[in-house]
């Protein structure tokens, strides 16, 4: 799945082919060789790094913030469990903080409107900078504990 409004897909070949090459890489390990990478960073390409990640969900709140980046595209794939990823538009919310250029995100409040994806096993969501995300919701009212990775695919 990708999620994004069609006057933001403009990438170039670079950024695509790097979209491509990442999933595809994902696509060549079983679930179990996933679950075996250790928690952190994994750099496979240029331009490419995977952030593996373990974490109960949690219930969406005013305590989850919404986030945004500028020099990157933030693939979520859910390695195995269960959770809401929340989406809007950039510009339907206020920052919660200012950029962190040292980190590439802006943390936002909750937006007027918000749509959302349940990420499963082996499924993803793609977000372009101008889409406002906000990860790790509960399904059902009940924390699950989560392996998750987020692809960072830089832009340049």
């Amino acid at each position: 799945m990708e999620f994004g409004l069609s006057k933001n897909h403009k990438r170039n070949e670079m950024v695509q082919n790097r979209i491509k090459m990442a999933l595809n890489w994902l696509d060549s390990r079983t679930t179990e060789e996933l679950l075996n990478e250790p928690i952190g960073k994994k750099v496979i390409s240029d331009g490419v790094e995977l952030r593996f990640q373990s974490y109960d969900s949690r219930p969406y709140d005013d305590k989850m913030a919404y986030e945004t980046h500028k020099d990157h595209i933030d693939i979520h794939y859910m390695i195995k469990g269960r959770e809401y990823c929340r989406f809007a538009d950039d510009g339907d919310a206020a920052p919660r903080s200012e950029y962190d250029a040292k980190e590439d995100i802006q943390y936002f409040d909750h937006p007027k409107q918000h749509g959302r994806v349940l990420l499963t096993d082996r499924h993803y969501a793609i977000f372009d900078p101008t889409d406002l995300h906000a990860a790790h919701g509960e399904v059902d009212g009940k924390p699950e504990h989560n392996r998750k990775l987020c692809v960072k695919i830089s832009l340049y």
